[in-house]
């Protein structure tokens, strides 16, 4: 299609893994210039690589710099991400933002799997990203069809391995830069065939989008305000689900579940930034900020998971320190800091800022938690790094 279409469908967020000189962004162009004739886009594919980069805020001064391109092919609109570096890959991962829901891995067959490629890939599986598609790019370059073998059983045995089934992560050997700098209009060329190849994949493996207003209501509590009649007015944001008058509802962590129903619901439209208002019935005190207003047994309370963290830098933060095993750090969670002690495992001594690894972490008091709950880590009163959590112990 030539003309440049306003998607009003809610498109799925994916992103592209793998090592620095892979051809990522270059692939990205390739499908561009691929699904514009198939499909639609918004920017031309000669546009992508020049493009001057997003960067998107995820904790105050932690940015995420990448490029982003729309796209729709056979009914499913993307919005596709790519991150300038592998750092911003992890941040992208750990923070949650761009939600990724599915990612396509790059990988050189000149090259081969990376470490910052395989480490992006395990953390992909830890955090849930449902659908993983491979590109084994340059493929033209290696004169030795077995190497291109071994490379893909390299690929096949670590997506095994982070628990992607076969069938449905498959394995597309091409190049990209062929299907980019072809100057033909045949899909069926050997230039563009592995990209359809791709992207048939991509339309048969990715998952559907995620409409938040479909998922369980989930509303953090940031204030309370109590009525000796015996209402209670909570302020905070409903991030994901909806709510009614008259719905029953649980109020969950910091102790005991209490079971209540809304007696009125306020919404601020005119400001995005604004708390919305959730009224229950409660006794004064039963309530406290830290708490989170749900969906009847929709969550529960924790205080022992395993988490994939990273900390800040200097440049991200404002100081330099790093995350060492029995560290008491603040964990910020929902609306307020909890302290924690941070177990290492016995091959990690130090997490220094600018890496990542995978934590267990115990709190002292029970609060809501779920496979994906985010949260921030503090020490001496800076917010030093952050995390989701990937596993729940107790």
């Amino acid at each position: 299609m030539d003309e440049k279409r306003q998607y009003r469908h809610q498109g799925l967020t994916i992103c592209t893994l793998g090592g620095i000189g892979h051809g990522k962004t270059t692939l990205i162009a390739g499908i561009i210039k691929v699904v514009s004739r198939i499909g639609s886009t918004q920017t031309d594919a000669d546009d992508f690589g020049p493009q001057q980069p997003t960067h998107h805020s995820i904790r105050e001064q932690t940015y995420v710099s990448y490029r982003v391109v729309d796209y729709e092919t056979s009914g499913r609109h993307y919005t596709h991400i790519d991150g300038l570096s592998h750092g911003d890959n992890v941040k992208m991962l750990i923070g949650g933002s761009p939600g990724i829901r599915g990612a396509i891995l790059v990988v050189s067959a000149v090259d081969g799997v990376t470490a910052e490629a395989e480490a992006e890939i395990r953390l992909a599986s830890q955090v849930r990203v449902p659908a993983v598609v491979t590109f084994l790019n340059k493929a033209e370059k290696v004169k030795d069809p077995e190497l291109i073998e071994i490379c893909e059983m390299e690929i096949r045995e670590i997506l095994t391995d982070c628990g992607y089934a076969e069938d449905d992560s498959p394995v597309i050997v091409g190049d990209a830069a062929k299907a980019f700098n072809y100057k033909g209009q045949n899909l069926n060329s050997d230039h563009w065939q592995p990209i359809v190849n791709l992207i048939f994949a991509m339309n048969r493996c990715m998952p559907q989008p995620l409409n938040p207003l479909e998922l369980p209501l989930l509303m953090p509590i940031r204030k309370v305000t109590d009525d000796p009649k015996g209402i209670s007015t909570l302020y905070g944001p409903v991030v994901q689900g909806g709510l009614a008058v008259g719905h029953p509802v649980d109020v969950v962590g910091k102790g005991d579940r209490i079971k209540t129903r809304c007696v009125g619901l306020r919404h601020d439209d005119t400001n995005e930034s604004a708390d919305d208002e959730v009224r229950v019935d409660a006794e004064m005190g039963w309530i406290t900020p830290g708490q989170v207003v749900t969906q009847p047994k929709s969550i529960r309370s924790h205080t022992e998971f395993e988490a994939a963290v990273y900390v800040m830098t200097q440049e991200e933060c404002g100081t330099h320190i790093p995350l060492v095993g029995n560290d008491k750090p603040e964990i910020h969670l929902w609306t307020i800091d909890v302290t924690g002690h941070l177990h290492l495992s016995s091959e990690v001594a130090i997490v220094n800022p600018g890496e990542h690894a995978t934590v267990r972490i115990s709190l002292d008091i029970p609060m809501a938690l779920e496979i994906g709950t985010r949260f921030e880590i503090k020490k001496m009163e800076a917010k030093i790094g952050m995390g989701v959590v990937t596993e729940i112990i107790e």
